[in-house]
């Protein structure tokens, strides 16, 4: 049967090659981001079974962030040498590998090596960076929409597998929840990735520079340096809250069940968010959309540190203020980045600039982990993430600034 889809037609047309991307990414992104999102939920159900301190079991997840922040550089750059029908189908083989190994864990040790590199590389393998620079090399007018459109996926994976792997460990235990998971991700994705295979010309001011030359600025240049910077930032809020959000409203008489619910709707609304910040961004501006966005996800951060038995509601409008912020911001801040470098060699410089977010990922759940063991309370990790996220809205007004120029110009070619 003729692909319907094709290069030739414009963005503004539902026959463009670039839709079907998107479509295809926001499935690799629902695939990662649920796994990802799971983990706060299993990660209950390991201190129930196992008795090890929270700061010991969120190392899990730290791993996996310094696994991420290895890997990425390295897996841009082959996203934009050898294109993405040679990676992601491979990263959905180790993903499905990775979780059927978690079903096996009995140790610490297996916990780190299974989760934290198995399932964390394949996770970068299918995830954010392939799908970023995927989405840029085919968008520019309406980059901001397509991103949204696609990374959405990641909360709407959430939203639909963080209540059913709840279901799933109260009916099959969590080693049976895992082997479901291996299954059912592996499966269907593999052939579908396959799709992935087509790639857009360079736009016309990429074409002629010569293979190997820098791109404006690029790599290390001022600007790579601020979006790194604010990213090391937001990495170590995001972190935080996202790992032990569901053991703080646990604590706080949340029950589990409901807590894990509140998870799904929290990322029902960041799928909202991203959507929304990816039109607006184009609408009304990627930096302006930023600050918005972050305004709101710092919000739902405070409502969440003062959720506690009386204030139960607080967690329901945490949950709306968060979703939507931090589903907008995620959205600018990456559109940011594809107006600040070129399509060419966007997957290397994106990957070397998660870097810093991911290793402050791996360092911000442990943290406050241990701000738990020693203070017992969450209240002053997320202060912490309070103030880091404050920083970050400074260094992307910089990167905004420094780049401004090279950033103006894409947008408008």
């Amino acid at each position: 049967m003729k692909n319907p889809f094709t290069a030739e037609a414009g963005e503004t047309s539902l026959r463009y090659y670039g839709w079907l991307a998107v479509g295809l990414t926001f499935l690799t992104m629902a695939t990662g981001g649920a796994v990802v999102g799971t983990f706060s939920v299993f990660y209950v159900a390991f201190l129930e079974e196992f008795g090890w301190s929270r700061g010991d079991t969120a190392l899990g997840f730290s791993f996996s962030m310094v696994t991420f922040a290895l890997s990425a550089g390295a897996i841009g750059s082959l996203i934009d040498r050898w294109g993405p029908r040679a990676v992601i189908p491979c990263g959905v083989a180790v993903l499905g590998a990775g979780l059927a190994l978690m079903s096996t864990v009995d140790s610490l040790a297996e916990l780190y090596i299974y989760y934290g590199v198995v399932v964390a590389l394949g996770i970068t393998l299918i995830g954010f960076v392939p799908t970023s620079t995927v989405v840029s090399r085919w968008f520019r007018r309406r980059r901001a929409t397509a991103m949204g459109l696609a990374l959405s996926g990641r909360s709407f994976g959430g939203m639909l597998l963080v209540p059913f792997s709840a279901y799933l460990i109260g009916a099959y235990g969590w080693r049976g929840a895992y082997l479901i998971l291996a299954a059912g991700i592996a499966l269907p994705l593999l052939p579908l990735t396959a799709a992935l295979h087509r790639r857009p010309p360079l736009p016309a001011e990429e074409r002629s520079l010569a293979p190997g030359s820098p791109p404006e600025e690029g790599l290390w240049g001022p600007a790579f340096w601020f979006v790194f910077t604010a990213g090391l930032l937001h990495g170590v809020g995001f972190s935080i809250v996202g790992l032990h959000q569901v053991a703080h409203l646990v604590d706080a008489g949340v029950g589990a069940m409901t807590a894990a619910s509140l998870m799904g709707a929290l990322a029902a609304l960041r799928t909202l968010g991203g959507m929304a910040g990816g039109w607006c961004g184009d609408r009304l501006g990627r930096t302006r959309t930023y600050f918005i966005s972050s305004a709101a996800g710092l919000a739902g951060v405070f409502l969440l540190m003062n959720v506690n038995a009386e204030r139960w509601l607080l967690a329901y409008l945490y949950v709306v203020f968060l979703g939507l912020g931090d589903g907008a911001r995620g959205i600018t801040f990456l559109s940011i980045k594809a107006d600040l470098f070129p399509a060419r060699s966007f997957g290397r410089i994106l990957g070397y600039s998660q870097i810093g977010s991911g290793l402050a990922a791996a360092a911000g759940p442990w943290l406050a982990g241990y701000i738990y063991d020693v203070l017992g309370s969450y209240r002053y990790a997320f202060w912490l993430v309070v103030i880091v996220d404050v920083l970050s809205l400074a260094t992307v007004a910089a990167a905004a600034v420094r780049g401004g120029t090279g950033a103006r110009r894409r947008e408008a070619a």
